[in-house]
């Protein structure tokens, strides 16, 4: 038997008996096999017309043992064809479940495409998301794990990773997953996003500008690093940069209460009662009754000597019990002043 040719065949042979994955791998180790076959059964028929049966009795040998192989991969590649589309089938019925809201069904599916593939990270990503939407902390933190073991560059995993972190108040490892997942993709915009809130977290405000700086220069739409980039401003003493901020997270995204809120607190420490009203107005067409926001108000109104308007603001906060304190203190005041 020609050497190379015995030595192509193991090959191929080892390469049927390990475990395959990839369709274009299994259908291009066919082809090769039908191809070697034909070749095989070419110089059969030339062995035959020449009289030379000891080398077509070993050609004949060769031509069965690959036509074994042949049928061998034609069952793998059926099997592999029914495994591969019941995992598809099972992570198409998990997202659409994610999507509708109803995580538990989420997550059953996704533990179900994973029973016919284990090896997929994104199916090992998307069931940590739903376990997240679930409030299965400690689950998702096995499955983005598991995402991460398989795709060590997986920087959303690492990004979903440090959210999950972060909510078990563990900001000191969140950290470390957000900056890991810059660290595979450094374009990543998320990333820097999620640095910039464990920072803002622990007050480092200037660690926290930087990457949150970082965010918006990679993705200028990225509204939430801008709305994030209020606060640090106001921790800063930097009122006048802080509505600045607020304006362009306005502009990216208007109906987000909270940077209506941060606006109207920033100009009231910074002497422009009027658009602190505006802003606090802003906020409580997105988040009605807000406290913070008739408090800020009545800050403004205050300052700007319209008792009636403040004590009006005032006293829509006494039913709240973070803000009545402050209230109460305020309407007190104005009571005293007649």
């Amino acid at each position: 038997m020609n050497l190379i040719r015995a030595a192509v065949i193991l090959a191929l042979a080892c390469m049927i008996a390990a475990p395959l994955i990839a369709q274009d791998d299994l259908d291009a180790q066919l082809q090769s096999l039908q191809d070697k076959r034909a070749e095989i059964k070419a110089e059969m028929e030339a062995a035959n017309e020449a009289g030379d049966r000891d080398k077509y009795d070993q050609l004949l040998i060769e031509w069965e043992s690959v036509s074994k192989q042949i049928k061998d991969l034609q069952s793998q590649l059926q099997q592999d064809t029914e495994t591969r589309n019941n995992a598809i089938k099972y992570y198409n019925e998990g997202k659409k479940y994610y999507q509708q809201g109803n995580a538990g069904q989420a997550v059953e599916n996704f533990k179900k495409s994973l029973e016919y593939d284990s090896q997929n990270p994104k199916v090992h990503y998307m069931l940590g998301v739903a376990q997240v939407k679930a409030k299965d902390y400690p689950g998702a933190l096995v499955s983005l794990d598991n995402a991460i073991k398989i795709r060590s560059s997986y920087a959303e995993a690492y990004y979903m990773k440090g959210n999950v972190l972060k909510r078990m108040g563990r900001n000191s490892e969140a950290l470390q997953a957000y900056q890991e997942s810059v660290k595979q993709n450094p374009m990543y915009s998320k990333g820097y996003f999620g640095m910039g809130s464990v920072y803002l977290a622990q007050k480092k405000n200037r660690d926290a500008l930087s990457a949150l700086q970082q965010a918006v220069d990679l993705d200028p739409s990225y509204h939430l690093a801008h709305s994030s980039m209020i606060q640090v401003f106001i921790n800063q003493g930097k009122f006048n940069q802080a509505i600045e901020a607020a304006d362009k997270a306005i502009a990216l995204k208007a109906n987000y209460w909270k940077q209506y809120y941060l606006k109207s607190l920033a100009a009231n420490k910074a002497g422009k009662f009027q658009v602190a009203i505006d802003a606090a107005k802003g906020c409580l067409k997105y988040k009605a009754n807000y406290a913070g926001a008739n408090f800020e108000m009545g800050q403004a109104y205050q300052a700007l000597g319209n008792k009636p308007k403040a004590l009006e603001a005032y006293k829509k906060c006494l039913n709240d019990r973070q803000w009545r304190p402050n209230a109460e203190h305020h309407i007190k005041i104005l009571e005293e002043e007649g």
